[in-house]
């Protein structure tokens, strides 16, 4: 059995199957990059708490996301210097002056908002979902060593759409708790 392997996969499929890992692969990546650091800063997960004092707020010129300038400063060290830092994200155009309780994520300061989480949640489960699909029934193409019908694959990323929206709702309260026991 020249050019074929133990299950019968010929070169062709062994390229694809490699592709379609390394598509996955990809998802993952662009999916952290895009949506990751924001989550994981907006659901109270990670990054250190401190308070920021805006001096202007602006809504961005591509999105309908509000940014503000201001000053950061932690909690801890106490007595740490203030910097100035950009609000990406921010729940509404705050009056100058005001304070909030912030996350500082990768040299930005983000707002808490435990729906806001949630909503990554659901996109960041949407675009895992609907970038990956076709790289999983690429894979099962591969494995079995022909192409296969991709019925099941639609229904399932129907499902998973719908199954990520539910999961973003259902960790509303925990994000909830999350903000309040972390701030």
């Amino acid at each position: 059995m020249r050019g074929a392997d133990a299950l019968g996969r010929t070169g062709p499929w062994r390229v694809a199957g490699a592709f379609a890992v390394l598509w996955l692969a990809g998802v993952a990546v662009a999916t952290w990059l895009l949506l990751g650091e924001r989550l994981v800063a907006m659901s109270g997960l990670v990054g250190p708490t401190g308070s920021y004092v805006t001096s202007s707020c602006y809504e961005e010129v591509e999105s309908t996301d509000v940014s503000c300038e201001g000053r950061y400063t932690p909690s801890f060290p106490i007595g740490a210097p203030s910097r100035p830092m950009t609000l990406r994200g921010a729940a509404e155009q705050h009056r100058v002056g005001t304070r909030l309780e912030v996350r500082e994520v990768g040299g930005r300061a983000f707002e808490p908002s435990p729906v806001t989480a949630g909503e990554y949640v659901a996109f960041a489960g949407w675009m895992a979902s609907s970038l990956g699909m076709p790289a999983l029934w690429l894979l099962a193409s591969a494995r079995k060593g022909r192409a296969r019908s991709g019925d099941g694959y639609v229904f399932a990323w129907l499902a998973a759409l719908v199954g990520v929206s539910i999961l973003g709702v259902v960790l509303f309260p925990v994000f909830w708790l999350l903000a309040l026991i972390r701030g």
